[in-house]
């Protein structure tokens, strides 16, 4: 009886199992080094940026930067990035003089990126969205998601606009990519981005202008401002812009304080407060009348030589614009920032 049991057990076959495919929520970490040491890049994007699996399957998305997954419910929309709160109300300048921008809107994080589906496993229908929300702990986990139906999914990042993914969903009965063909797929993608970041050193700018990052096809984004160091005659203006391409944004930032070294300098409080709640409404807006033309820049300029471009990216759809002009009044030698990215660091020098 064990015998013919065993023959009959034998006989069928065997169930399939669920399998687990994993996605990198940005640049591999075994490969940051490579892209970051040597050409000062990352990339926005998924690795794999696209990846198969059978229906009942599931993604392990796992945090390897500041992005997150969102996967909307079928018509559904995407979560933006920033919510707006009261009014700004007595800013003023270090000379005591009040900003332009009191009476525009605070600016903070979305509330609903704050928590969402990361240490979880949760399951895709496309009936209601799956949202990750942002990796803000110091050791952010994995969300896995199953999904259920057939289909060909795009998920989004809600940090970086144009950022996307893709999950396709075959029946069972269908031949998917193996592991091994996974991971040949992820090892031509970070060969592709090291290329172009290669490519991005060296923009080929008009006089007088500064790209504060470049960026190629691909989410690759170098962040530098790129020529590093520029020297302009007293008088000169120059422009500081937002490479096309861009999924970032960035600011172009003068005043004291290294904000990467020195977060408690003027420039480093401002580039902190990215992190906080409400962002810190001097950090956020340009800190001269856009309308007024290019401010005069000199070591005293709203009292301690503080000139911010405010937050510039290339979307149409939104406020902040692509690119920001000063004049340099004064002779000297002036570091700019992106409050943003701290390390990002410029240097123009005025003579």
């Amino acid at each position: 009886m064990l015998a013919a049991g065993a023959a009959v057990a034998l006989a069928l076959p065997a169930a399939a199992q669920a399998a687990t495919k994993t996605v990198d929520m940005g640049t591999p970490l075994k490969s940051q080094k490579q892209l970051s040491g040597a050409y000062g890049a990352d990339v926005n994007d998924f690795f794999p940026h696209g990846v198969t699996i059978h229906a009942g399957d599931s993604v392990r998305f796992v945090p390897t930067g500041f992005h997150n997954v969102d996967l909307p419910a079928k018509g559904g929309k995407l979560t933006p990035l920033l919510a707006t709160s009261n009014p700004v109300s007595g800013a003023v300048d270090s000379a005591g003089a009040p900003f332009w921008f009191n009476g525009a809107p605070n600016l903070g994080f979305n509330p609903a990126l704050v928590t969402g589906s990361l240490g979880k496993k949760v399951t895709y229908t496309g009936a209601k969205g799956v949202q990750s929300g942002l990796p803000l702990s110091n050791r952010p986990k994995p969300m896995t998601v199953k999904f259920a139906k057939a289909g060909t999914y795009t998920y989004y990042c809600d940090v970086h606009t144009g950022m996307t993914g893709r999950v396709r969903v075959l029946a069972k009965s269908k031949r998917i990519p193996s592991a091994k063909a996974d991971k040949k797929t992820v090892a031509a993608q970070v060969a592709r981005a090291v290329r172009l970041a290669k490519s991005l050193q060296t923009p080929t700018l008009p006089a007088n202008t500064v790209t504060v990052g470049n960026a190629g096809p691909h989410g690759v984004e170098v962040f530098k401002f790129l020529p590093q160091s520029l020297t302009v005659p007293v008088g000169a203006t120059v422009k500081f812009m937002m490479s096309p391409k861009t999924y970032e944004i960035h600011t172009a930032t003068a005043g004291p304080g290294n904000p990467e070294s020195e977060p408690n300098s003027y420039l480093g409080t401002l580039a902190k407060s990215f992190e906080a709640p409400v962002i810190n409404p001097a950090a956020v807006y340009a800190s001269d009348p856009p309308t007024a033309g290019p401010a005069k820049l000199t070591p005293t300029l709203h009292g301690n030589g503080f000139w911010n471009s405010g937050v510039l990216d290339v979307l149409s759809s939104t406020q902040p614009p692509s690119s920001s002009s000063v004049t340099f009044a004064a002779a000297g030698t002036y570091k700019l920032y992106c409050l943003v990215h701290p390390f990002m660091v410029g240097t123009v020098v005025v003579q």
